[in-house]
């Protein structure tokens, strides 16, 4: 049985080498970041409040601020990272006690419906060879035959409706608890988006659910099928955990800790700055020779001339009219595309995407019958281009 979770699928989905980093190398992470240090504590301090409601007792505003500042006291190590530098650990620490104040004066006496599992694990099987697995923050018989799936969110952006009805992860911990309770007519998926104070509801239909069940499985079987994982360079790259050894930013890591004046000498950085600068002569002579073509047919045009003599060289100037056919984007397109297969001829001049189809074969989306039958016509291609851009301003190593 392969076992797969939603944070397994959207590790891939975010950037397939963290993906390998994570679950088919083992790779350890380093420490955590803030933000997901003080997710954690917040967690932690809910999971205590709804355990003490369960046994009848119920937690003030200032037990609930006490439990988190003991778990973050407990927790903490100076290895925290903090990523941003116009914050301290101080700010995040508040940012966590405000969200969970808000939370008590908005909920207390917390009496919304019976809770039947905190940090609950679920397991949701796809077919007979996979299976997703979960972790369900808070789950809540809200009334017979009506379930709440509850998720706390510390992040510091908001999610639309349209994210939240987009969401996968809730949904698939739906498929679950319809599973364990078959009574279940309704269940209802809750983010509570605890820094501002405010909570996203979202439904599901069947029709919706057999979908999702479908796209999970065809994800998981894709990432099976999967060979490379390539790096996704992405803002995400910020927070990575294995940012230090990622083939995208492990040079960089290497130069941090140069002087200045051996960052520019170290011989790959003097490689790139050579390329770009020879890459930036090579387009203004192209812009130059663009210009100086221009003024040639002028010219030749004005005096009438098809050729135009130099002290070496001669230029032939080469006139000529042809059609020009609607591209892909053209909305006559679809106009020139009816005639062609009214009359006939469609098959002749219609093309083969080649590009549209090797992507399709290497992201694994086409029916295994057909891959297997196209094996005999497809070779292995490797290589590698160059995208020269500009250096930001926060990743200059030792400058």
């Amino acid at each position: 049985m392969s076992v797969f979770s939603h944070s397994r699928i959207d590790s891939f989905e975010t950037c397939p080498k963290k993906y390998e980093f994570s679950y088919l190398l083992k790779t350890p992470r380093g420490p955590d970041g803030i933000e997901a240090f003080m997710g954690s504590r917040v967690h932690d301090a809910l999971e205590w409040l709804y355990g003490e409601v369960k046994v009848c007792r119920l937690p003030s505003e200032e037990d609930l601020v006490g439990r988190y500042a003991l778990v973050w006291d407990e927790c903490w190590s100076d290895d925290v990272r903090v990523t941003r530098q116009d914050r301290t650990v101080d700010d995040y620490r508040a940012i966590g006690e405000k969200a969970l104040r808000q939370y008590h004066r908005r909920y207390a006496p917390f009496d919304q419906g019976v809770t039947v599992g905190l940090e609950m694990r679920v397991g949701i099987r796809l077919d007979e060879t996979h299976e997703i697995v979960g972790y369900i923050d808070r789950l809540v018989k809200a009334s017979d035959g009506v379930w709440e799936i509850h998720d706390y969110k510390t992040s510091a952006t908001l999610a639309t409706q349209e994210k939240a009805d987009a969401d996968r992860q809730l949904a698939l911990y739906e498929l679950a608890v319809r599973e364990m309770y078959p009574d279940a007519r309704e269940v209802c998926l809750v983010w509570h988006y605890v820094a501002f104070d405010h909570e996203v509801r979202s439904c599901r239909t069947p029709e919706q659910l057999a979908d999702l069940r479908a796209e999970i499985l065809s994800a998981v079987r894709r990432i099976e099928a999967q060979s490379e994982f390539p790096t996704k360079v992405s803002r995400l790259c910020d927070w990575c955990d294995f940012r230090t050894m990622c083939p995208a930013w492990k040079h960089e890591a290497e130069l941090a800790a140069l002087p200045a004046r051996e960052f520019e000498l170290e011989p790959r950085v003097a490689l790139v700055d050579r390329y770009v600068e020879v890459g930036e002569r090579l387009r203004k002579l192209e812009g130059e020779k663009d210009a100086l073509c221009e003024e040639i047919i002028r010219r030749a045009d004005e005096d009438g001339l098809d050729q135009v003599l130099g002290s070496d060289h001669v230029l032939k100037v080469f006139r000529f009219t042809g059609a020009s056919v609607p591209g892909r984007d053209d909305p006559r397109r679809d106009a020139v595309e009816r005639v062609l297969r009214a009359d006939g001829l469609w098959d002749r001049f219609s093309c083969l995407a080649t590009a549209s189809l090797t992507k399709a074969i290497d992201a694994g989306e086409l029916p295994r019958e057909t891959a297997d039958r196209l094996a005999r016509y497809v070779t292995t291609r490797s290589g590698a281009r160059l995208y020269p851009r500009k250096r930001s301003q926060s990743s200059t190593g030792g400058r």
